[in-house]
């Protein structure tokens, strides 16, 4: 009967050889993927940009109105301006080529601005909203 060895020089150097080939195949595979991602992500980016609206919600003060509800009329999508009264607003989801936007504050008189989709990104700059009279 022949006498054979589990960890003889032929095994070890198999093993080698297979372990320096998986890693060489991961490595390849990891840079592929990297540049298909790399390449990918500004298209998405750019896409989503393009379809924004931002602005600058003021009081007549110039002050800035800060948690001001801006609405794409007749639907319930909006966002709320910022401490420091600037909106950003994705319309990526709307077809139609004008819609309205209703810019509102307790105390205050809403607004509503029109935007055109077909010129986006847009940005509408400052947004005077003026007290209510009582």
């Amino acid at each position: 009967m022949k006498k054979t060895t589990i960890n003889s020089p032929k095994t070890k150097l198999r093993e080698i050889k297979f372990g320096v080939l998986s890693i060489l195949i991961l490595f390849f595979t990891g840079i592929i993927f990297s540049i298909t991602k790399l390449t990918a992500a500004p298209e998405r980016e750019q896409s989503t940009a393009e379809k924004t609206v931002k602005g600058l919600v003021l009081s007549q003060e110039k002050k800035p109105i800060p948690g001001a509800v801006i609405l794409i009329k007749d639907t319930d999508t909006g966002t709320i301006t910022d401490t420091e009264g600037n909106f950003s607003l994705n319309l990526k989801y709307f077809e139609e080529e004008s819609l309205a936007l209703k810019i509102s504050f307790i105390d205050y008189e809403s607004k509503e601005v029109l935007v055109n989709t077909k010129k986006l990104p847009k940005d509408l700059g400052k947004i005077i909203l003026e007290k209510e009279v009582k």
